[in-house]
């Protein structure tokens, strides 16, 4: 991992929160510095996952089935996309 003084990040935190960070860490066997990396690159991808997801309604799911189901001709247009696709990957 790429580490420099340009990436640093300096917190004030209250005891409570210390003590905890300590507690946790040491089950780990990891330094401060990797626990709070660790932690926050955890948070940051839930954070991230839960803003960045689709989340379908009852009725999404039953369009969307519907529409596996029975779903339309190709029009004239998909029909030469696939082909020139077709094309590109035998190529």
């Amino acid at each position: 991992m790429n580490v420099s003084k340009e990436n640093t990040l300096k917190i004030r935190i209250d005891s409570e929160t210390l003590n905890l960070l300590e507690r946790a860490r040491s089950y780990l066997d990891v330094n401060k510095s990797k626990f709070i990396r660790m932690s926050v690159r955890e948070k940051a991808e839930v954070v991230i996952a839960q803003h960045e997801q689709t989340i379908f309604g009852k009725e999404d799911w039953q369009v969307f089935f519907e529409m596996l189901d029975n779903s339309p001709n190709p029009t004239p247009r998909m029909q030469k996309a696939a082909q020139k696709y077709r094309e590109i990957m035998s190529s």
